[in-house]
């Protein structure tokens, strides 16, 4: 750790040096900097510390899943807490039902 009398002379450098305009402006970009190493070292911090947790397939939201789950809301299939197979299922019928009934009412 810095005692006062280094501090002291750091500073009496950084003055002499970059002179009293620009020393605010330096002590500023200085503390931002320590800011960003203090949340970027957190962070990873976090990351390290915390339990991987798994998942869930059907609130991942990324591409086919996302696409599965926006076709059985569109048939009014419900999502929760259903693995994506048996939503599939459900998905089909619906599908056949849906198919069932156009034929009745075409036979009309």
């Amino acid at each position: 750790m810095l005692g006062m009398q280094e501090v002291i002379l750091i500073l009496a450098i950084l003055l002499l040096v970059f002179g009293p305009d620009k020393l605010p402006r330096l002590a500023k970009e200085l503390g931002k900097v320590i800011n960003e190493f203090r949340k970027a070292s957190s962070g990873i911090t976090e990351a390290l510390t915390a339990p991987e947790i798994a998942p869930n397939p059907i609130e991942s939201g990324v591409g086919e899943k996302k696409a599965i789950i926006d076709i059985a809301t569109k048939f009014g299939v419900s999502t929760d807490g259903k693995p994506l197979e048996k939503i599939l299922q459900e998905i089909a019928t619906e599908i056949e039902n849906k198919e069932k009934n156009n034929k009745l009412l075409k036979a009309r």
